[in-house]
């Protein structure tokens, strides 16, 4: 029978509840002190939970836990850049937990879920202004909390920088519509080609007219930052986002040729990536960083590579080679310094150190930045960001909140997403006529780093998604196979729960085997020998300690 477990020692690895025959143990997921994979979420997913409530087959469960912290983990499972698997503890053993594999399974099926049914319990009406990730996120919150909720979108379709800006091949337009649809069936209502703003179809002032107590703003960035050199109006230039945004219509750009991208960054790869699967007959990318420092995501510079796009890191554009006023090609020039001794961007160039690039096409994707003239009257904005509160989300206008890439700047969507979330619920007290504030704010602890598991665990092989080779007739077609579900639950099975506490659960089926005691890597688990003489007995019995 087992006699105790050190809860000092218990590091949550989760080895007992792995190697017991009769399924003896439980652990205690909750705890005040963080993992490092949660500490490193921008949204605070419960990482640990959801991988333990897999362990034990409740897939269902694990899908609607982590809608608790990110309602769209379909979407984030296909592009978020998971920081997480770079502070998984896993790593130091093997390999991270494949964090962001999982998510996705667990998004995909949480879509098959049957959804709760809308309750409204509030008769207030709030707005939210853009439905990129920041703005569906907030949405999704208030309309959980029962607020009836409009969403203003200025183009033909809700989805903003996931259905424009993010190419078909990552993120599917079905999985973008499915996460639309589910949050109309939430109560959502969406309005269309509606531009907010001054001089536009509504304004802010117009919202407060129509009823609405609360406006959250998150126009994004949606606007391709220009640059102005030689060549630049030629046929055949094409701007980031202007160019992804063309590839998500039903007509498409027609791209033949040699193809120049000019960025090292996300936008940069996705535009490569798609001219490639275009028809482009070669695609280079040039950016003024060296290799190592491409401000572009590791697996994706491993995806551009994989289709076949060459890098020449170090060079900015001079000017653009034209032929009767069409693209023939770019001349570029080394970079000697990025920034200046103040540490502000301030590039260099060696005009006598060049490169020549024949091409037919050139594509810019050097930055985004928001529109935010319409919201200037009305709220405070610097540096071409809207002003807000750290903490709460709020602008200088009362009443008003905002959030994704024109509050924080060009950031990822999981972080739009938590920012979404952190405005509903200032939105949701300031309504209700409570402190913004709050108990929001507080850092949690992490568990320390010399009470993670790591040593004597056993090395298991981690499990990848398996690359889809493009489609000719569908070039745009999704490029990566989900997990199925047997390598979910084998890679559920790696996470070593960090942080969590074992509890003997179920003492009268224990067989006294040892198999707990023997396998676990920090020695927290005792058995007592003697089973069948102190049968109910050992839970008073204090041993003695040498």
């Amino acid at each position: 029978m087992i006699q105790s477990i050190d809860p000092a020692a218990c590091t949550g690895c989760g080895t007992c509840t792995k190697t017991c025959p009769l399924d003896v143990f439980r652990l205690d997921t909750q705890q005040e002190e963080l993992s490092p994979c949660m500490a490193a979420c921008p949204a605070g997913v419960d990482i640990r939970r959801n991988n333990y409530l897999i362990q034990q087959g409740r897939l269902d469960e694990a899908a609607e836990n982590f809608l608790n912290a990110n309602p769209f983990p379909a979407i984030t499972g296909r592009v978020c850049f998971h920081p997480c698997e770079s502070r998984c503890s896993r790593a130091k053993v093997d390999q991270a937990v494949n964090i962001n594999a999982i998510e996705q399974v667990l998004g995909d099926r949480g879509m098959t879920l049957p959804q709760k049914e809308k309750v409204q319990r509030h008769i207030t009406k709030v707005a939210v202004v853009g439905s990129g990730p920041a703005g569906l996120s907030c949405a999704w919150f208030l309309a959980s909390m029962g607020y009836p909720v409009t969403v203003f979108e200025a183009r033909p379709f809700p989805g903003g920088m996931l259905r424009y800006g993010i190419p078909a091949y990552r993120l599917p337009d079905a999985v973008v519509t499915g996460q639309i649809e589910r949050l109309e069936r939430l109560g959502v209502t969406f309005c269309c080609n509606t531009l907010v703003g001054d001089n536009a179809d509504v304004s802010l002032a117009d919202l407060k007219k129509r009823g609405f107590k609360a406006v959250m703003l998150a126009p994004g960035a949606s606007a391709a930052k220009k640059v102005d050199i030689e060549g630049a109006d030629a046929e055949g230039v094409h701007w980031g986002l202007d160019f992804l945004r063309a590839c998500r219509d039903d007509e498409k750009p027609e791209i033949s040729g040699d193809v120049v991208v000019i960025g090292g960054g996300d936008v940069a790869v996705d535009a490569a990536i798609s001219a490639k699967r275009l028809g482009a007959a070669r695609v280079y990318m040039a950016c003024l960083e060296s290799r190592d420092a491409m401000p572009a995501y590791p697996h994706n510079q491993k995806d551009a590579e994989n289709e076949g796009v060459e890098f020449h890191c170090g060079f900015g554009p001079a000017r653009i080679l034209t032929e009767d006023g069409h693209v023939s090609g770019i001349e570029l020039h080394a970079c000697t310094r990025l920034k200046d001794e103040e540490g502000r961007f301030a590039p260099l160039f060696d005009a006598d150190s060049t490169l020549h690039l024949a091409a037919s096409h050139v594509i810019f994707a050097i930055g985004q930045t928001p529109e935010l003239s319409g919201f200037a009257g009305e709220v405070t904005v610097e540096r071409n960001r809207i002003v807000v509160n750290d903490v709460t989300f709020a602008t200088s206008a009362w009443g008003i909140f905002a959030a994704g890439d024109a509050a924080s700047g060009p950031a990822s969507v999981v972080a739009a997403i938590a920012g979404g979330r952190e405005c509903a619920c200032s939105i949701d007290r300031m309504l209700k006529g409570a402190d913004l504030t709050g108990e929001r704010g507080r850092k949690r602890p992490c568990v320390p780093e010399d009470k993670l598991p790591g040593e004597g665990i056993r090395h298991e092989v981690r499990h990848e998604r398996a690359a889809l080779p493009a489609d000719p007739e569908h070039p745009f077609a999704e490029h990566t196979k989900p997990l199925d579900m047997e390598a979910c639950f084998a890679e559920a099975l790696r996470c070593m729960t960090c942080g969590s506490k074992s509890r003997i659960t179920y003492t009268d089926d224990c067989m006294t085997c040892f198999n707990c005691e023997l396998h676990c890597p920090s020695g927290a688990i005792f058995v007592h020998p003697f089973k069948e003489r102190f049968a109910r007995t050992l839970d008073q019995i204090e041993v003695a300690k040498s």
